[in-house]
C-alpha cells in the first residue's frame, strides 16, 4: 500500500486542519489519562469536559497501554503451558469474546498467567469441555463480562452456533460454541496458516476466509496476532482495513467524497500525523513489553504505528458523540474482573 505523491497531493489539500487543531487536544488527553492510569504522570486535568472523565472508557492506541493487548502480551503468546496453535486460539479469544479477564472466567483461575485454554485438550477430553462450559454459564449468571460490549458479534455468534449444530445435531446457543468454533481453527488449518504468516494481510486473510469473521475481527484479531514474536507479522505495516468508528473520523477529516480508499488514509496519517497534531508524546517506560526475558517488539513503540493511528481515531469518532450526548458518556465503561466480587464465582466455579 505505497503512498503516491497524487494521494499526498490529494490528502493535503482536501484535510481539515481545524479538525486536526482538535483531533491533536483529544490525542493529548486520551494520553494523559493513560498515562495518569499508569502512573507516569501525578495528575490529570479533564478540563471540564465529561466525555473525557477518568471513568469513560477509551482505548489507547499504543499496544503496550491497552490492557486487552498487554494480556496478550504477558500471558498469552509466550505461555509455555499451551501448544503454539493453542496461543494462537487464545489471542483470537481475546477479540471474538472480548470480556475482559474471560480466559480467567473460563478456566475459573485468578491466576493470568495460568489462564490459557489448551485447544487440543478442548478437542478431545469432554470433562474439560464441560468444566469450561459450567464456567461460562456462571460468570454470565453472575454477570461477569463474558463478551465486550463495544461491538457486535451477530456474524460470530451465526458460524459458532451453525458449527455447533453441524457438529453435535443439537441446536443451540450456548457461550461455549464461540470457543468450539475457535478450537476448529487447528483441525481446519487456520491457526497453523497464522503461525505460518510472512505479513499481516496474511494473517488477516487466514481470519476472513472464515465464515462470519468480516473486516473487523479479521483486522483485530489479526493485529493481536502480531503481537506473538513467532509470528512474522506487524501491526505497522502499510496494511489497515480501519472499522466504521475509525472511517467515520476519516470522512470527517477529508470529505464523504474523498476517492481515496480508507486504509490508505490511515497509512499516509501515520506516517505525516506529526505535520498536523505534533508528537504523541509517549512515555519511555511504554515503548516496549519484556516477558520472562524475552521483548515483544523488536523496535521501541515510540511513536504511534499503523493499528495505533487506526484506533486513535476511532477513538476520536467515539468522543465526538459522547460529547454531544454526555448521558452516553456514563455509559461508555469497559467491565473489568476487578470491578467484580469474585468469591463466589471461584467458589462455585470448576479449576480447570
Amino acid at each position: 500500500m505505497a503512498i503516491t505523491q497524487e494521494v499526498d497531493k490529494e490528502l493535503r489539500t482536501r484535510l481539515d486542519r481545524e479538525l486536526t487543531d482538535d483531533i491533536a487536544f483529544f490525542f493529548r488527553k486520551l494520553n494523559d489519562r493513560s498515562k495518569y492510569k499508569h502512573g507516569y504522570i501525578d495528575s490529570y486535568d479533564d478540563e471540564g469536559e465529561p466525555a473525557l472523565g477518568l471513568e469513560v472508557d477509551y482505548f489507547h492506541p499504543q499496544e503496550t497501554q491497552d490492557d486487552l493487548m498487554l494480556n496478550i502480551m504477558r500471558n498469552i503468546v509466550l505461555n509455555p503451558l499451551v501448544s503454539p496453535e493453542s496461543r494462537v486460539c487464545n489471542t483470537i479469544i481475546s477479540h471474538f469474546y472480548g470480556g475482559r479477564g474471560i480466559h480467567q472466567t473460563m478456566l475459573c483461575q485468578p491466576d493470568p498467567t495460568k489462564a490459557v485454554v489448551d485447544f487440543e485438550r478442548l478437542n478431545s477430553d469432554v470433562v474439560y469441555r464441560d468444566a469450561i462450559d459450567h464456567n461460562l454459564k456462571l460468570g454470565y449468571n453472575l454477570g461477569l463480562p463474558i463478551y465486550s460490549k463495544t461491538e457486535l458479534r451477530t456474524s460470530l455468534f451465526g458460524s459458532a452456533n451453525k458449527f455447533a449444530l453441524e457438529t453435535t445435531g443439537v441446536k443451540s446457543a450456548e457461550k461455549i460454541n464461540l470457543l468450539m468454533w475457535i478450537a476448529s481453527f487447528i483441525p481446519n488449518g487456520v491457526a497453523n496458516r497464522i503461525l505460518t504468516s510472512e505479513s499481516l494481510e496474511d494473517v488477516y486473510k487466514a481470519l476472513t476466509s472464515l465464515p462470519g469473521v468480516g473486516q473487523y475481527y479479521g483486522y483485530n484479531s489479526g493485529v493481536a496476532n502480531t503481537l506473538n514474536p513467532a509470528i512474522n507479522a506487524n501491526h505497522d505495516e502499510p496494511f489497515c482495513v480501519p472499522g466504521p468508528g475509525c472511517r467515520k473520523t476519516l470522512d470527517m477529516m477529508f470529505g464523504k467524497d474523498c476517492k481515496v480508499k480508507y486504509g490508505e488514509r490511515v497509512v499516509w496519517f501515520r506516517h505525516n500525523y506529526e505535520d498536523f497534531i505534533g508528537k504523541f508524546d509517549l512515555h519511555p517506560s511504554s515503548y516496549n513489553v519484556e516477558v520472562d526475558g524475552v521483548t515483544i517488539f523488536s523496535e521501541p513503540q515510540d511513536t504511534l504505528k499503523v493499528h495505533g493511528c487506526e484506533v486513535a481515531l476511532c477513538q476520536y469518532g467515539v468522543f465526538d458523540r459522547l460529547r454531544t450526548e454526555p448521558k452516553l458518556a456514563k455509559r461508555r465503561v469497559v467491565p473489568r474482573l476487578d470491578d467484580f466480587p469474585m468469591e463466589e464465582f471461584y467458589n462455585s466455579g470448576v479449576p480447570v
